[in-house]
């Protein structure tokens, strides 16, 4: 009897070892800051300054396959949502150099940073990988193919008009 019972407990706190994990995985977490030795498309970026837009984080690079099918995808969402409070940027680790040769054949209009460690701060172990960003809080990661999409439209319709600026028509005056 006493083994049957420790059998039960070491069953019992193997299954909350394989539980826990996944919940972990439903917190909201805090963005870390990210940083690049160079901006391309801006002169600096933060998401501290940033904190009313939804910004999409993507970690990827020059070389890897998978990264440049994506950019198309990227350059899409980006068109759609510019002007409905949404930031992208994209981060390499790559000397400034790499990417900005990359991005001139590319057409890569938003917020580029090279020289990046961020992705380790972001726990990034396989590119391209990509984040959504509210409120200064992590809500979505993975694939920018796998979900972000769909992710990233509940993210701005959950905004609202926070997320949307007001237009009139007319430009807006300076």
């Amino acid at each position: 009897m006493l083994k049957l019972k420790k059998i039960v407990t070491l069953m019992v706190i193997f299954c909350f070892a394989l539980v826990m994990p996944g919940c972990a995985q439903g917190e909201v977490k805090v963005a870390p800051e990210i940083t690049a030795g160079k901006w391309i498309n801006a002169d600096s970026f933060s998401l501290a300054s940033n904190k009313d837009k939804i910004v999409v984080v993507e970690f990827w690079a020059t070389w890897c396959p998978p990264c440049r099918q994506s950019i198309p995808h990227l350059k899409e969402l980006y068109e759609t949502y510019k002007d409905k409070g949404v930031v992208v940027v994209s981060l390499s680790n790559e000397p400034a150099e790499t990417v900005e040769s990359f991005m001139a054949k590319a057409e890569m209009p938003w917020i580029i940073g090279a020289e990046s460690n961020s992705g380790g701060d972001y726990g990034v172990s396989g590119i391209p990988s990509a984040f959504i960003i509210v409120d200064g809080k992590i809500v979505w990661n993975g694939h920018p193919m796998g979900g972000l999409d769909e992710e990233l439209k509940k993210a701005v319709e959950a905004k609202g008009s926070a997320a949307v600026p007001a237009t009139s028509g007319a430009p807006a005056a300076n």
